[in-house]
């Protein structure tokens, strides 16, 4: 059999527009709520429905920005950025396996089961 040729990016990630396909979810969903809102409530400006220009207006704006964040910031930054949000700036880790001795909690649970406690 013949060699065939590899892309030799085939690990890197897809941009469109200059924002990663994993960042679009964060640009859409606002988007789409800015852009649907006006339209529950029943807002227009004269014959303009509201949510029109401004979901275009937030489209663009999420847009620019990622775009600046992409290029300023390091990679994976916004996603550490959640995380770290998510823990409630949590300063403590999990503990490691060498600090963490699962025999202690195994011999307890079995002594709680002899014992007819649970």
């Amino acid at each position: 059999m013949r060699r065939r040729a590899t892309r030799p990016n085939v690990f890197r990630g897809l941009k469109r527009f200059g924002v990663y396909s994993t960042d679009w979810k964060y640009i859409l969903v606002p988007t789409a709520a800015a852009y649907l809102t006006p339209f529950v409530f029943g807002l227009w400006f004269g014959y303009v429905p509201l949510g029109f220009p401004l979901g275009l207006f937030t489209f663009l704006i999420l847009l620019g920005t990622f775009n600046y964040l992409r290029l300023s910031k390091p990679e994976c930054w916004l996603s550490h950025k959640f995380d770290w949000v998510a823990d409630r700036n949590a300063s403590f880790r999990p503990p490691l396996n060498s600090e963490l001795e699962t025999a202690d909690w195994i011999r307890d649970y079995k002594k709680q089961i002899s014992l007819g406690e649970k």
